[in-house]
């Protein structure tokens, strides 16, 4: 049977009495019965319904059903409505016509209600079928996309920052007396540098993969964001010192969250290295932290370049290359964007973005209130 409640089936047919009829067997059987009286009502119903089935009348006057079926299949809004004619007209030129309209299956008048309902439901459940066969193939589609694009990524941007280490470690070993340790270490820092881009993008590489195939386990916890905040900022506060970036913890003590505490370090260390990257030399990253009676809001505020409107929602899709290059042209993928809201939605949180051009950017995300319950539970 249909696993849905109440389908919705469509009869068309200019006899009353036979609608009736129709109708009074199905509805026994809990389907969602609608009716017209002429071909022409019958395809102005189906535009505003999208109907589970229709039951079509082959001898109507001005629209006969095969010239109603054809119009049907030729829309967009009607063509994968399965349609069933109901008629008297059993020859072989009818049937042959009647596939060709359009139609998936004739039931005889008089008909019998126990193949009536039969071939309702079967071609219903046929429909349902095919409508979980089309989103798979389209979950199947989605995911080659991101396929393609994260091995794009592995591709372009994980070679560069190898390129840049062969390049200038064999520019050193081909003319290493010729240096000073001034030059060296000059060197030295721009392997630092790209040595650090290229293991936080594999890191986040990893951490996705990771994700889309469900092996990263969530364990949430309760702890005080402010230790986050903090921890992170201790790791990240040379890359703030080397562009004169005051980078400043404004989340009081004593704020709890619940949630799964890597992935939220995760999320804190991409927002805060996206913000001191779009911030000009000189410029203010504030990390800041609020609660209501739910949940908790953890928001980076910065003063930098900002971005256009139509751009944030770029941010989000695997399926756009939208990477550009920070204020002393730092690198990145984007990935810890997408990466960050993947995140924050497995722990039940939110990710929310506002940008305006030359005037900066607040990157904001909640997370679980802790309960009274998780703390007495040691969670």
């Amino acid at each position: 049977m249909y696993q849905n409640n109440n389908p919705k089936i469509l009869i068309i047919d200019d006899i009353a009495e036979n609608i009736k009829v129709v109708a009074n067997v199905l509805k026994k059987h809990n389907f969602n019965i609608s009716y017209a009286q002429s071909g022409k009502d019958g395809i102005a119903r189906a535009k505003k319904v999208y109907f589970d089935l229709i039951l079509l009348d082959i001898m109507m006057p001005e629209m006969d059903g095969f010239e109603v079926c054809k119009f049907l299949k030729k829309d967009n809004e009607t063509k994968d409505i399965p349609v069933i004619f109901l008629t008297a007209k059993t020859d072989e030129d009818s049937l042959k016509k009647g596939f060709e309209s359009g139609g998936i299956d004739f039931i005889t008048k008089p008909f019998k209600t126990n193949e009536l309902l039969a071939r309702v439901n079967t071609h219903i459940q046929l429909k349902l079928v095919q409508e979980q066969l089309s989103r798979i193939n389209e979950e199947i589609q989605e995911a080659n996309e991101n396929k393609d694009k994260l091995l794009s990524i592995i591709a372009h941007d994980l070679r560069n920052p190898f390129s840049v280490l062969i390049t200038f470690s064999k520019l050193i070993m081909d003319s290493f007396e010729e240096f000073s340790k001034e030059d060296i270490l000059t060197y030295m820092k721009s392997f630092y540098e790209t040595s650090k881009q290229g293991y936080s993008l594999l890191d986040n590489l990893l951490k996705w993969s990771k994700s889309q195939t469900g092996k990263m386990d969530i364990i949430p916890d309760s702890f005080e964001i402010n230790d986050l905040v903090e921890e992170t900022i201790t790791l990240l506060n040379s890359q703030a010192l080397n562009k004169h970036i005051n980078l400043k913890n404004n989340v009081p003590e004593h704020i709890l969250a619940f949630a799964d505490i890597n992935m939220v370090l995760t999320v804190l260390r991409n927002l805060i290295t996206n913000a001191i990257k779009f911030t000009n030399e000189g410029g203010n990253v504030h990390i800041s932290a609020e609660q209501n009676e739910k949940h908790v809001k953890i928001s980076i505020i910065d003063d930098g370049v900002g971005m256009e409107a139509e751009d944030i929602d770029k941010l989000f899709r695997i399926d756009i290359k939208h990477s550009t290059s920070g204020t002393i042209g730092e690198r990145g993928t984007g990935l810890g964007i997408i990466l960050c809201k993947e995140f924050i939605e497995k722990n039940n949180g939110e990710l929310l973005v506002e940008s305006k051009p030359n005037v900066g950017s607040t990157f904001s995300f909640t997370l679980p209130k802790v309960e009274t319950s998780n703390l007495q539970l040691g969670n």
